[in-house]
């Protein structure tokens, strides 16, 4: 079944937690942007590439960075010509063809995020026309259940998702210095209180920290018994990422901001960590996640996708426990406008998320945010 159009949907996100909080990121380094990440982030939007067959399919696929806006212009100015008139199975073909294509201004980042949603719409139209859910046509799921932790900054928040599991989004970062450190311990020591001694406890930084900065906060935090150090430094930081590895004795993991297979290689082939995390929404959709998966796989190294989303669990739902003993689950709708993008977003419930059988990804566009005047989404990138 071949391509009769791509199109693409954009619409305004809104704030929440993860805009408006005190949390540790690359831009903590300079005061004026210290309070909040929405400071530097400014405006952000979320794109859905929809994808429409000739006997009218319409498989849809998010765009992951928080600028699709950026998105329709790579599909009106290059891309659509590239898609539009190849089969539906012909994932492999079109994003190697858009990568090549995007070379001299992209190999990451924005491209590799719009290549993403392209990936994913082809999925969800493919699974849609052959009346499957997606899973099934990535080799069949491995398990009905995936075991959930849960990321955000309240540990109260778990017991209505019957999470006993956290990763903390860390507030403060090198330039606040003995204070900053002091009100990190004291969110992970509530942490600990709050979530009991069985519960894991994970640190996310979000590249928020240096090599110094991590080895100093890790020896206050090490009693409490830290499962892993999430994006100490800088995503091309691999020296750094060694040298905490090789110093603390807990995991390091990353991934979340690499976008391409040779990223990952490097991030494996260099040791620099024990869990890898690739985005869905970023790192090429279930077809570029499958290939790093079987690069992690090959060395051993587990990997756990960071977001959240029907595609990131129809894809991780593949992959057995060896590989994958969890995945994660983003509290997105906390203090924040509720819509969302697609009409369904699954959500954990008694720890585990569980897909339903619906064709596709199960989901469809949700017309009302699209909509003019129509109320921004929560955001995710």
């Amino acid at each position: 079944m071949k391509i009769r159009d791509v199109r693409c949907h954009v619409a305004k996100m809104g704030s929440s937690w993860l805009t408006g909080s005190v949390i540790a990121n690359p831009m903590s380094a300079y005061p004026e942007y210290w309070e909040k990440r929405a400071s530097w982030f400014q405006t952000m939007s979320a794109a859905v590439i929809e994808v429409v067959l000739e006997d009218g399919t319409q498989g849809f696929g998010f765009v992951g960075g928080g600028k699709g806006s950026a998105a329709p212009v790579l599909l009106d100015e290059q891309w659509r010509a590239l898609i539009v008139g190849r089969t539906v199975f012909e994932n492999e073909l079109i994003q190697e063809q858009l990568y090549r294509a995007s070379i001299f201004y992209g190999r990451g980042g924005l491209t590799q995020a719009v290549i993403s949603g392209v990936d994913i719409a082809l999925w969800d139209a493919r699974g849609k026309l052959l009346g499957q859910p997606a899973y099934n046509l990535m080799g069949g799921r491995i398990r009905s259940e995936l075991p959930v932790y849960y990321t955000g900054y309240d540990p109260e928040a778990l017991a209505a998702f019957g999470i006993k599991n956290m990763k903390i989004a860390v507030p403060w970062g090198p330039a606040h210095g003995e204070t900053g450190m002091a009100k990190n311990e004291v969110a992970v020591a509530r942490a600990r209180e709050v979530l009991g001694a069985d519960a894991f406890i994970a640190l996310d930084i979000y590249m928020g920290w240096d090599v110094p900065y991590t080895l100093r906060m890790y020896e206050r935090l090490e009693k409490y018994n830290i499962a892993w150090l999430e994006e100490p430094v800088m995503p091309d930081d691999y020296a750094g990422y060694r040298r905490i590895r090789d110093s603390v004795n807990t995991m390091v993991t990353g991934g979340e901001h690499e976008y391409t297979l040779a990223g990952f290689k490097r991030l494996l082939e260099e040791g620099c960590v024990d869990i890898v995390q690739p985005d869905i929404y970023r790192a090429g959709g279930p077809t570029g996640l499958a290939k790093i998966a079987a690069l992690a796989k090959a060395h051993h190294t587990k990997l756990v996708c960071h977001g959240v989303g029907s595609a990131t669990y129809h894809f991780l739902s593949t992959l057995g426990p060896e590989l994958t003993p969890f995945a994660e689950y983003v509290d997105i709708y906390r203090s924040t406008e509720k819509h969302w993008v697609l009409t369904d977003d699954p959500r954990p419930a008694a720890g585990v998320m569980r897909l339903s059988d619906s064709p596709g990804f199960g989901y469809g566009l949700n017309a009302e945010v699209f909509a003019e005047g129509g109320p921004p989404v929560v955001p995710i990138w």
